[in-house]
């Protein structure tokens, strides 16, 4: 199986990622403007963009300042069971972001290379809200 990996150098503390990871306010700051969180270990992630993909992600594992582990299970099925991990690392008082998604069926390379350029975009965006205070969330059709 394939799995993306991205690494991000952020200028901000791990505990400012790691909200930005695991609360509504941080989440809607960054990847789409509409999600629903139940803010806890194995709370599920509701996120809304557009068309058919709405992934859902359940909470499994949450390391404050350390850690962020997501499965999916519901939404797209090109996501169903993938599991996405955020490891943060303090360096110097900033994180260094180390992302992956590990998937849970193949894809073709066309579908990989697309998952591939939107993760590095929305991580840019992560970085931003984290650095300067806003990123560039989807905004899901009214």
């Amino acid at each position: 199986m394939k799995q993306i990996i991205h690494a991000v150098h952020i200028h901000a503390a791990p505990s400012a990622v790691y909200r930005a990871l695991t609360t509504e306010t941080g989440v809607t700051g960054w990847w789409t403007r509409k999600a629903a969180v139940e803010e806890r270990e194995g709370g599920i992630i509701r996120f809304t963009f557009g068309g058919d993909f709405h992934p859902q992600m359940k909470q499994t594992k949450l390391e404050p300042g350390r850690r962020v582990e997501w499965l999916c299970v519901a939404g797209h099925p090109n996501w169903q069971e993938n599991r996405f991990i955020f490891a943060l690392e303090e360096r110097k008082g900033e994180t260094f972001l180390i992302f992956s998604q590990d998937y849970a069926r193949e894809l073709s390379d066309e579908v990989y290379g697309t998952y591939n350029f939107n993760w590095g975009f929305y991580l840019n965006s992560l970085k931003l809200l984290c650095e300067q205070g806003a990123g560039t969330p989807f905004t899901p059709p009214a």
